[in-house]
């Protein structure tokens, strides 16, 4: 999957409204103001922040490990590990969700486990973080609702997102009963709309991709359970990190405050944003905490902008480090000359299937 000349254009013209974007942030808010207030941060806390990457990383290298034990029994977690880091380096510098392919390509090689069985276990993977992601929200969201008046915006961002996720689960539930019908009636339903149908076996795909990982699950409750918790565990604490930017600074929040704005600047991830997420990562931090009662501008993109650098840094360095340790180029993380060839097996496959249904 080779980035072509007009997604190389694209992702530069992302890159220069982004910058544009932060630069006004800054110099709407001043950025002696801002200057200011990083020259009192505390380099001890930005340091704790910087490394709760790496148990968060591990965690969900775990959880990877489990989520393929069907694929093969054994995978080792320091691929797992590595290759996750991998893929959010990608993600990271290209936000348009490459690194998932990359990564699964790279386990897939490493372990011999193939790439679609890996990026299946993504899908699933996936699933399971926007539900964790989901639970996490309300939850700290009743509490800070307790403690203070939220926007309402907030609310009924996730009373939106709580209705989306019923309907993917209730699909969901549905799928594992009745694959092949739910395929077909995805097909049928794509193939209809403009703009879409193009895609439809591809949607179809990933809709089986999904379909395939989630039974396995449903069919063992315990390793459900246990999937669950290391999802919330990782999220927990990869938000974590925005609660020690905050001690950085000194700033007086809650634990569920930075928890329940940490959660929401994930979920925005869902969203388009530049290379790198320059600008829209601030413009994010700000909407999401000022939502929260955070009031104060100077302080508030001061603590976004080293938030953003402190959670960028060390994913592209344990990223980098990951390129090395698992014998792979940057040509071939980007290229996925060998992905394309598998992808292409698998779509013929498809489309045979697809015949069948018919």
């Amino acid at each position: 999957m080779s980035l072509s000349k007009r997604n190389i254009i694209r992702i530069g013209v992302s890159l220069v409204i982004g910058v544009l974007l932060l630069i006004v942030l800054l110099w709407w808010t001043g950025i002696d103001k801002i200057i200011e207030q990083i020259s009192s941060v505390s380099p001890l806390w930005l340091a704790v922040s910087a490394v709760v990457i790496i148990p968060a990383y591990a965690v969900k290298a775990l959880r990877w490990k489990l989520l393929l034990k069907p694929v093969k029994n054994g995978i080792h977690v320091s691929n797992a590990f590595w290759s996750t880091a991998l893929g959010s380096m990608v993600n990271t510098l290209i936000p348009i969700r490459i690194g998932e392919f990359a990564r699964a390509y790279v386990l897939g090689e490493k372990e011999k486990t193939g790439f679609a069985p890996a990026f299946s276990s993504i899908v699933v993977e996936r699933t399971l973080d926007l539900i964790g992601l989901l639970t996490i929200g309300v939850a700290t969201m009743l509490i800070v609702s307790t403690q203070t008046s939220l926007d309402q915006l907030v609310a009924n961002i996730f009373t939106a997102v709580a209705l989306l996720i019923i309907a993917i689960l209730a699909v969901i539930v549905v799928g594992t009963k009745k694959e092949a019908a739910i395929i077909k009636l995805v097909m049928q339903v794509t193939s209809k709309i403009p703009f879409v149908k193009k895609y439809s076996a591809r949607i179809a795909e990933f809709a089986s991709s999904l379909i395939k990982g989630l039974q396995g699950l449903s069919q063992n409750p315990r390793m459900l359970a246990v999937n669950f918790s290391l999802t919330w565990a990782a999220w927990l604490v990869h938000t974590s990190a925005i609660y020690f930017v905050f001690m950085a600074f000194n700033y007086p929040i809650s634990i569920a405050a930075a928890t329940l704005g940490g959660t929401l600047m994930s979920l925005s991830h869902i969203l388009p944003a530049t290379p790198g997420y320059v600008g829209s990562y601030e413009a994010f931090w700000a909407l999401i905490f000022t939502m929260l009662g955070v009031t104060e501008m100077d302080v508030l993109l001061s603590i976004g902008l080293i938030s953003h650098i402190i959670g960028a840094l060390p994913v592209v360095a344990v990223g980098c480090i990951s390129v090395i340790w698992l014998g792979v180029s940057f040509e071939e993380i980007f290229s996925f000359k060998k992905y394309n060839e598998t992808h292409n097996t698998e779509h013929g496959n498809l489309e045979a299937n697809r015949r069948k249904l018919q």
